[in-house]
């Protein structure tokens, strides 16, 4: 018999491996190799034995952890799925863990959670999946099932299961997709407001709110990342505003990505207004602050207020990021007058070009007179008579 099997624990990899006959196992820690039989001969209830005895007390010893449960064939996904938050906590920020361990309590746990995580099968999670669409948007089902899928991937590494059983579920993203049609107005997830919205929008607001609409729509500054400046971030000599930040649940962080470590610049129309922002709060630390005259805890609390202003003023509700979204849309419908998508890119915190370009390249637009002319000398480029 020739077999290996990949165990994962945190930062432990076991390889259990099958030589002469014997069970052997072989894992680095502390930098050593350690290579050893378990002088178990090569059969499946050893293998069984090595998984669910001798491999918990290994890392019981090696690490302190006294409730291995990885192992056992038996494992509700409820037991499972606590080992994988455990793990999971420790290699992601503090606000994706507590979201993607929100989906899981909320929309995965009530359906499977006292289930044998090896029995889960491709029937019941497409009948899960139908019953969640039937309440969300499909672009949120596929964050829940995101979730799930981490968690059998997890459990497959580990060889509690024969394959990932959701691999083998069509996404709704897939299912009864169509093909875009040649139309002027198409209605997505990237749905700027128009100067006339954002007029009327401006015209409606004061306070914090207004302030924050006013900057978001200038700078296409993530909403986290502006509760979180400070006047030490704004440099009106250089004329640009620092952000290495952002704010979620009263907690200040890192930014998204590394390259979300950015200067932004203040244009003209935004450099008069943070002055006057500062007129009216240069005394305090931060450039917006709640009613307490401290900085806000979320940005939630603005998107509400934000929301329930487009309803009053009878404007197509759109959540506050798309003030973002206005932003770089406007830049990008801009450039055959200039603007350098470079530009765009690097104000938004995008690692790159490739990834502007994906949500707003369909604002690249040009008039046909513009259009024809430049095909015609493409043309010429082209042209061999």
């Amino acid at each position: 018999m020739s077999e290996s099997i990949k165990i994962i624990y945190a930062d432990f990899r076991i390889n259990i491996k099958s030589i002469n006959n014997k069970w052997w196992l072989d894992f680095y820690h502390n930098n050593k190799r350690v290579r050893k039989s378990t002088l178990l001969i090569a059969n499946d209830e050893n293998l069984k034995h090595i998984k669910t005895i001798v491999i918990p007390e290994i890392i019981t010893a090696l690490t302190g952890n006294k409730e291995i449960e990885y192992f056992k064939k038996d494992l509700t996904l409820n037991e499972f799925s606590h080992k994988f938050f455990n793990v999971y906590e420790n290699t992601v920020r503090a606000h994706v863990y507590k979201t993607r361990k929100s989906h899981y309590e909320l929309k995965i746990k009530p359906y499977f959670g006292n289930k044998p995580l090896n029995s889960i099968s491709q029937l019941e999670l497409e009948e899960w999946q139908n019953i969640l669409l039937k309440e969300y948007a499909s672009s949120s089902v596929v964050k829940y099932r995101s979730v799930f899928y981490s968690i059998f991937d997890k459990a497959l590494i580990n060889d509690l299961i024969k394959y990932n059983p959701l691999s083998r579920v069509k996404s709704p993203l897939t299912i009864n997709k169509k093909f875009k049609k040649l139309i002027d107005n198409e209605d997505d997830i990237v749905n700027p407001f128009n100067k006339d919205e954002i007029f009327k929008i401006l015209n409606n607001t004061t306070g914090n709110l207004h302030y924050f609409i006013f900057i978001m729509f200038y700078t296409g500054i993530r909403p986290g990342e502006l509760i979180s400046l400070t006047w030490n971030d704004i440099d009106f000599e250089k004329r640009r505003i620092a952000v290495d930040k952002t704010t979620f649940q009263g907690k200040v962080g890192d930014v998204k990505t590394q390259s979300s470590v950015r200067y932004i610049d203040i244009l003209l129309p935004l450099e008069s207004k943070l002055k006057e922002l500062k007129s009216i709060n240069g005394n305090y630390d931060y450039l917006l602050l709640n009613q307490s005259k401290k900085p806000f805890y979320s940005h939630d609390v603005l998107n509400r207020r934000f929301k329930q202003l487009l309803k009053e003023i009878g404007i197509k509700e759109r959540s506050i990021y798309n003030l973002r979204h206005t932003f770089a849309s406007y830049m990008i419908s801009n450039i055959q007058n200039g603007v350098d998508i470079l530009w765009v890119s690097k104000m938004l915190g995008h690692k790159d070009v490739s990834i502007t370009l994906k949500f707003y390249a369909k604002f690249i637009k040009e008039d046909d007179t513009t259009r024809i002319k430049k095909i015609n000398n493409l043309g010429i480029v082209l042209d061999i008579n």
